[in-house]
């Protein structure tokens, strides 16, 4: 009897699994002597973990006046998975990381300075970290390299940071970080707030831990950032003390404000009042300067409940209607149209 014929069944096809796309994040301004050694340290060191992620790089051109664009271009034609974003004009580092932020793909966002005082060596290390379970890791420059005029202003500032975040972390200060992009995609950052992202992260309910990194001076180059940043520093931490405690409820802050004046106002009139009464003295005309002084403080207490009321409306504003962009892209440069 002839062998009955076989049938055929295809064979339904394994998918690969996809790797998670990491999106490494780094702001540029006037680096032309560190930026090509940066991108070919990046790519040598994210070659370590190919094997479970893929990567794309945004390097954000923030205005720069020497030739770090250009090179950042030249770049670009042999590396596709370089994305350059030009600014129309430097507007600042917490503008430029907004503007990597919002171009970046992937599940999984790194932010580092190209000026070589963060390794990209140690990206592996970060992308560990996440994968215990975090969604932010902070570096941490347990080793700070420079002067004393910037560590010890750096350490006053992180102790204020770290009592009014209740967040248990060293240095806010670097840039050096790790988030997961579902929380990163959410942040919205002005003026020089990307010290406080963890904070921020922190706020929304992210699991943040921190990492040791090294941290060297620069290698070459001048650094953008001096002593003087450290007043507007401690200047943030009035903003940021009112938006961890009473962003969603400011009336509560300016409620707190108005009954304290209003009590020292009272105060100070009731005793002009029952001196005035117990002692037949005219306290209005004698002390006219105290009377004036409980007279400004009540209004003021008014003023602080009105400014209240306003606050609230503004915050309702605020998250109904969302934030608008402080930086504004010229283009993007890719392997694409670099040579166009």
């Amino acid at each position: 009897m002839a062998e009955a014929s076989r049938v055929l069944v295809p064979s339904t096809p394994v998918e690969v699994p996809r790797k998670p796309l990491v999106s490494v994040i780094a702001p540029v301004y006037n680096e032309e002597g560190v930026v090509e050694e940066f991108l070919s340290r990046l790519v040598a060191a994210v070659s370590l973990v190919k094997d479970r992620y893929d990567f794309e790089f945004i390097l954000v051109d923030d205005g720069s006046r020497d030739s770090s664009l250009a090179i950042m271009k030249r770049f670009s034609r042999f590396e596709k998975r370089l994305r350059v974003i030009e600014l129309r004009r430097n507007y600042g580092q917490t503008p430029a990381l907004q503007a990597g932020l919002d171009a970046a793909r992937g599940s999984i966002f790194i932010t580092m300075d190209a000026d070589l005082q963060h390794f990209p060596e140690e990206i592996p290390q970060f992308l560990a970290k996440l994968e215990e379970g975090h969604d932010v890791v902070c570096g941490w420059r347990h080793q700070r390299q420079e002067g004393i005029v910037r560590r010890w202003p750096s350490r006053v500032a992180n102790y204020c940071i770290r009592r009014i975040s209740r967040l248990s972390i060293h240095d806010f200060g670097t840039t050096f970080r790790a988030y997961r992009a579902e929380l990163a995609r959410d942040l919205r950052l002005y003026g020089d707030f990307h010290r406080y992202i963890p904070v921020l992260g922190h706020l929304m309910g992210g699991k943040t831990t921190e990492l040791p990194i090294q941290n060297i001076e620069r290698p070459k180059g001048r650094s953008n950032y001096g002593i003087g940043r450290t007043f507007g520093v401690f200047l943030d931490l009035m903003l940021l003390y009112f938006m961890t405690r009473y962003l969603d409820r400011p009336m509560r802050a300016f409620g707190k404000v108005a009954a304290f004046t209003f009590t020292v106002g009272a105060s100070i009139l009731t005793y002009l009042v029952v001196y005035a009464y117990v002692t037949n003295f005219a306290t209005v005309r004698e002390r006219s300067g105290w009377f004036l002084l409980s007279m400004m403080l009540i209004l003021a207490a008014l003023q602080f409940l009105v400014a209240g009321i306003l606050a609230e409306i503004l915050i309702r504003v605020h998250f109904g209607q969302g934030d608008s962009r402080v930086y504004r892209k010229r283009t993007e440069w890719t392997s694409e149209n670099v040579d166009a």
